[in-house]
């Protein structure tokens, strides 16, 4: 066990992903030309000394966005203690990655970019692009399948190829244990958007997870990325959980959970601490307007308590205590979002967990047991 006797599964690990390094060898054959004429736009983003960005920055190549403007100064100094450096093989060598354990037995893998690429105009470009992504990421997890498990992004976009992706996958690698959504679908649609009931019935049947992951700045854009005037520090620290209250919002009051009776999800990297108090809100709007959630047969709380929805912490809020008081133990997830720049590695599993109002039984659940409860083929 990593932890003090606890299994820890990482609801929140990352992929950078690099399309022009990774896909070349899985990509479409009939996608070859547009694949290439992408890493042509990556390489001369680079020759002018750009970072790699698909989507996020005003030097993105695919669709541009200013989201790194500092707030009240001309010329914002830098970091004064800088996080620990980590490596970035981890993204693409599996030893490089198993090394740096922090107490981490398994890590559940999104993709950093390919959510996004429900931007690019053709949408048949857009699933090829996912299907070389997933069979990369099939490879990756290959290599060490107990510690490595992998999420499907599903087309939100082209929901039958999306479903057709997800069975595909779901029949043949036993690694594959969620299947990532983004807060938002494509054109401003919410969760509860009928469109999208044929993935979450695939869903339902197939026994995976959906698991919605936020994103800063980048397609599907989220509620809030238009209206902060490209200020990072409240793109990154408001936005997210902004979509993350969206997202509850519709999966609940839009009767997803009434419509679906087997399914489960899970709201990732939002934050947690506002959970309660956007819960309050959404009882007291349930009993106000009925007639605006005809699909919710009960109150908000009450679809929370069935212990079908699941929602990843941070592992810096000072809420955490009072959210497990106040919602119980089984629905909190343990998510570092390494190796991205803000994650708490390598001690997010004791900044998370090492909370003297926490009892040992929360503790084991948020490490771990809650993960196993929402994604069953992690029991493997």
């Amino acid at each position: 066990m990593a932890y003090n006797g606890c299994t820890v599964i990482d609801m929140d690990a990352h992929i950078r992903e690099r399309a022009d390094k990774f896909f070349k060898d899985y990509i479409d054959p009939e996608y070859r030309q547009p694949f290439n004429s992408l890493c042509e736009a990556i390489a001369l983003q680079e020759k002018k000394g750009d970072r790699y960005a698909l989507f996020g920055s005003r030097t993105a190549v695919i669709e541009q966005i200013e989201a790194g403007r500092a707030l009240g100064v001309r010329d914002p100094p830098g970091r004064r203690d800088p996080l620990p450096p980590i490596r970035p093989e981890v993204n693409w060598d599996v030893k490089a990655r198993l090394e740096d354990r922090a107490h981490v037995d398994v890590n559940v893998l999104f993709p950093t970019h390919v959510s996004s690429y429900c931007a690019l105009r053709d949408v048949g470009f857009e699933n090829a692009l996912y299907r070389a992504y997933h069979r990369w990421a099939v490879d990756f997890c290959a290599q060490a399948p107990k510690r490595l498990k992998w999420t499907l992004v599903a087309n939100m976009r082209d929901v039958t190829s999306g479903v057709a992706e997800l069975k595909y996958w779901a029949e043949r690698d036993p690694n594959l244990v969620g299947v990532y959504i983004s807060p938002q679908a494509p054109g401003g649609k919410l969760l509860d958007n009928p469109d999208l009931h044929p993935l979450y019935d695939a869903a339902q049947s197939l026994d995976l997870p959906l698991l919605a992951h936020g994103g800063t700045a980048r397609p599907p854009y989220g509620p809030g990325t238009r209206d902060l005037d490209g200020a990072w520090f409240l793109l990154h620290g408001f936005s997210n959980p902004w979509a993350g209250m969206a997202a509850m919002g519709a999966l609940i009051g839009g009767g997803i959970f009434d419509l679906f009776p087997r399914i489960r999800a899970a709201i990732i990297e939002t934050a947690g601490g506002w959970v309660p108090a956007a819960l309050d809100r959404m009882d007291t709007h349930y009993l106000m307007s009925p007639g605006h959630v005809p699909n919710l047969k009960r109150m908000p709380r009450e679809v929370i308590a069935e212990g079908r929805y699941f929602h990843g912490i941070d592992s810096w809020e000072r809420s955490l205590e009072f959210c497990v008081e106040e919602l119980g133990e089984d629905m909190w997830l343990f998510a570092s979002d390494w190796p991205h720049g803000d994650t708490a590695w390598p001690e997010a599993v004791q900044q998370t967990v090492e909370r003297p109002r926490l009892s040992e039984t929360a503790r084991r659940k948020i490490l771990g047991e809650n993960a196993i409860r929402l994604c069953p083929r992690l029991r493997a």
